[in-house]
């Protein structure tokens, strides 16, 4: 008992000083981090075995979306890529939502190529390049613009 107490003591005085050492819990995530942007739009919309996943050719774009890792390295400060879109820009230019392509693309006025995201049993049966996806809702799109105009960072 003794021992917790000054566990405790020591903890506050290291903080008190500016020299945390791990003493206090880290931040929770923003509630617009890229881990929500993840779980709750690309992991589910974006990233299947016929759009943005391991292995994709430049044909589609070369955006790797499999996994959370793969699709931040992918999106921040990275130029468009593709037939469609290439040299239209970055794909997401932290603190920029309006200009990151990203978003726009998932907007409903894309400035080159479909708007995202695709159908896949449209794509694959069709081969259709024009949107054929349910469009992201407000809620996600407002998500999605918010961690990016916060900085894009990788939380």
């Amino acid at each position: 008992m003794r021992r917790a107490g000054l566990g405790a003591v020591v903890c506050a005085l290291f903080a008190s000083a500016g020299l945390g050492l791990g003493c206090s819990p880290p931040p929770a995530a923003s509630p617009n981090s890229f881990t929500e942007v993840y779980a709750q739009v690309i992991g589910p919309r974006c990233s299947n075995p016929y759009c943005h996943f391991y292995g994709i050719g430049l044909r589609i774009g070369a955006m790797d979306m499999s996994s959370r890792v793969r699709a931040y390295w992918n999106l921040v400060d990275q130029p468009v890529t593709g037939p469609s879109c290439a040299l239209m820009g970055t794909r997401v230019v932290p603190f920029q939502p309006e200009t990151s392509i990203m978003y726009r693309k998932v907007s409903p006025t894309p400035p080159c190529g479909s708007r995202m995201p695709a159908d896949t049993t449209t794509l694959l049966t069709t081969q259709a390049t024009v949107f054929s996806g349910a469009a992201l809702s407000s809620d996600q799109l407002q998500l999605i613009s918010n961690w990016i105009a916060e900085g894009a960072q990788n939380n």
